[in-house]
């Protein structure tokens, strides 16, 4: 059976580790695969806003599963939208705020117009999240933002390991809330039903393609459920441990060698 979706993630995936992939080389795999009929999909727990920066330039037919499935876009069309509810995502702030054990944490609320955070333009993390959202905007009081909330981003910058406030905000929230771990120090907080494959179901049923059908590439905690809902769920040779636990399936090659773009290659010349 062939393949007629390829979902990926952006960041450890797509993306080398300077932020950057082969242009060229993709904008030739997107043209056959929108000539063969191959939807490619960009799926991310980053903002819209940011993953069509990162695509710019690009022709051809994209789709975004982003802020880690709450917001499914094609062709600028919302197909499905997942806010959290305010009273939910205000908890959580506050408790992050208060809590001893989540000190010096950056917190993020991805919002539909924008995306609001704690720390303020003179603060050395600020370069680095600007990066990932697109019209960020310091709030003294961020309990007060009145902006449809997808996801709120938890993030230590300056750790690599964050399991512990991982299971501790799993603990307080799970019952309500999911909290995935993303990479890069950070926790994305969204609502329950909300994953990376609860939006690559939306997109199979609307466009008729079945798991057999389908490949996928992720790399981290976030991606495993899109994973395991695609025949083909490859995790990067560089993935962290939760996502290569759910597949058997390992790319090649890493993503600062295009390990993607390899495997594109491998279905567009029937090697796969």
């Amino acid at each position: 059976m062939s393949i007629k979706l390829i979902a990926s993630d952006i960041d450890g995936t797509f993306l080398d580790d300077q932020h950057e992939f082969d242009r060229v080389r993709f904008q030739t795999q997107l043209d056959e695969m929108n000539q063969q009929g191959i939807h490619f999909v960009v799926a991310s727990g980053n903002q819209y806003l940011h993953c069509t920066k990162v695509m710019a330039g690009l022709t051809g037919d994209l789709t975004y599963v982003v802020e880690d499935g709450a917001l499914i876009v094609e062709k600028d069309q919302v197909l499905d939208s997942s806010p959290i509810e305010p009273e939910l995502w205000q908890e959580v702030v506050t408790t992050v705020m208060k809590q001893p054990m989540f000190a010096d944490a950056v917190i993020i609320l991805s919002g539909e117009k924008a995306a609001s955070t704690n720390i303020t333009p003179q603060s050395e993390t600020w370069d680095r999240t600007r990066y990932f959202y697109e019209k960020l905007i310091h709030r003294d009081d961020l309990l007060s933002v009145t902006d449809d909330i997808y996801k709120v981003d938890v993030n230590w910058p300056n750790l690599s390991d964050v399991r512990d406030k991982h299971a501790a905000l799993s603990a307080e929230f799970g019952d309500h809330l999911t909290e995935v771990m993303s990479g890069l120090g950070g926790i994305d907080i969204i609502k329950p039903h909300v994953t990376k494959a609860y939006g690559l179901e939306q997109l199979q049923r609307i466009w008729n393609v079945s798991m057999a059908e389908t490949m996928a590439f992720g790399d981290n905690q976030n991606d495993a459920e899109m994973l395991q809902h695609a025949k083909y769920g490859y995790a990067m040779k560089n993935a962290a441990p939760e996502a290569k636990a759910v597949t058997s399936l390992v790319t090649p090659l890493d993503n600062n060698h295009g390990g993607v773009l390899d495997m594109i290659d491998r279905v567009l010349n029937g090697q796969f």
